[in-house]
């Protein structure tokens, strides 16, 4: 069996994305002929809240190696609190010691954290060890130039020079890149000429039915809401940034409109919004002031921190429907979509049409689905929204025609056998 280290400075008891895309992976490449070690950093070090229990989701037979890194409260005074930064240094040597043993054929780095990158070229260039980079967001972008100066992050013009700078060096030697969406892949190779085709794959997240049956069988607690309080509680869970403004916005005029039309139905509706910021801590609502805005702010509660990743599913779970929203950028993908597939709820997907997300839902036939694009904006497709709504609050709990064997292609095993594929084609051009 061929031996791969996935390189993950954010990794199980964390709950953030990459750290579950990297548990995803390792968890299931043995079924597919590679044996995974995860090389990461020991907890202590995260600067952001930890849930234990996520531990218990890594099986037992993937092998995991775990680092220090420098200390946050020193290098917060240079102004870098990135884990991938501060253990550079650490993963560099363990790296060093399992190549020097002959215990590594391949390397894999999922990014974000970004840095890391450069090991993969570094590894390549001492030991020939061919390297793969897995894009969950892109390194380089535009976005934030297009936004108001002061929504810029303080660092933006620095970590974009730094980008720019270090993404071309990383990527001279890859032997594959993989990403999240095909939008992910062909915004890199866009950049990078000598980045083939054939030297790019999507693979989505995919979905893991254990965790879903593992949150069914557990006692976690549901803070958000009491389904069983009389009122239809419609759930959304995950980041809504600028560009998802339009969109959101959209939904509030439906439910403003069908509070108008229908008032003993949509007087029964809660809209819940849970870890809309990026942050870990308290930070600024993202969506009551759109609420607000279409005078329907007494049916929405927002919890702008992150939660999680076992509390967000226990929430869809106890949830009457569903609720994924899009943004204005084609590219986007919610990896979110398959957790929301497998919770078998009422779902409303209103995204951008040339999006995944939207093939996905077609294909599986698992959400009430509306589109918007280039030639129509969301807010034209208010009608279907409410349209959707309206299904979903008569009909609450009613598990959607989903084709399951359309969803198995999406399975994280499924997944992982893609992603061997992928390492098959790396050691190929090695």
């Amino acid at each position: 069996m061929k031996r791969v280290v996935i390189v993950g400075a954010d990794f199980a008891p964390s709950s953030l994305p990459p750290a579950l895309r990297i548990r995803y992976f390792a968890s299931h490449l043995a079924e597919h002929g590679w044996q995974p070690t995860v090389l990461t950093t020991h907890p202590r070090h995260y600067t952001w809240p930890v849930d234990p229990e996520n531990e218990g989701l890594v099986p037992p037979s993937v092998r995991v190696i775990r680092t220090g890194a420098l200390p946050a409260r020193l290098t917060r005074r240079l102004g870098i609190s990135d884990i991938g930064m501060r253990t550079m240094l650490q993963h560099w040597l363990a790296l060093s010691r399992l190549c020097l043993r002959r215990q590594i054929d391949l390397l894999l780095i999922p990014v974000p954290p970004y840095m890391p990158m450069l090991l993969g070229r570094l590894i390549h260039a001492q030991f020939g060890v061919p390297y793969v980079i897995d894009y969950i967001d892109p390194w380089v972008t535009d976005y934030y130039w297009k936004l108001p100066p002061a929504q810029r992050p303080p660092k933006w013009p620095l970590a974009n020079a730094l980008a720019r700078l270090c993404e071309p060096l990383a990527l001279r030697r890859v032997a594959q890149i993989t990403g999240v969406s095909h939008g992910t892949t062909e915004s890199v190779r866009a950049r990078y000429p000598w980045l083939g085709a054939e030297r790019a794959t999507e693979i989505p997240y995919g979905g893991e039915p254990s965790d879903m049956a593992y949150v069914q069988a557990s006692r976690r607690a549901n803070p958000s809401f009491d389904r069983n309080d009389g009122l239809l509680h419609l759930s959304y869970t995950g980041a809504v940034i600028p560009s998802m403004h339009a969109t959101v916005r959209a939904l509030f005029q439906a439910v403003c409109l069908g509070r108008v039309r229908l008032p003993a139905l949509f007087g029964r509706l809660r809209l819940h919004f849970v870890g809309t910021s990026y942050a870990a801590g308290a930070s600024e609502p993202q969506v009551l002031p759109l609420a607000r805005e279409a005078g329907v702010e007494d049916l929405v509660e927002e919890r702008p921190s992150r939660v999680a990743y076992l509390e967000a599913l226990r929430i869809l779970l106890d949830s009457h429907g569903l609720l994924v929203v899009g943004s204005e950028e084609p590219h986007y993908t919610a990896s979110k979509l398959f957790p929301y597939i497998l919770a078998r709820k009422p779902l409303l997907v209103v995204f951008h049409e040339a999006s995944s997300v939207v093939r996905i839902v077609r294909e599986t036939e698992a959400a009430i689905l509306v589109t918007y694009g280039p030639q129509r904006s969301p807010q034209t497709q208010v009608e279907l929204i409410l349209a959707g709504l309206e299904t979903i609050l008569r009909n609450p709990d009613q598990p959607p025609p989903t084709r399951w064997e359309a969803f198995e292609p999406y399975t994280t095993s499924a997944m992982a056998a893609r992603l061997a594929g992928v390492f098959a084609q790396a050691l190929d051009q090695a």
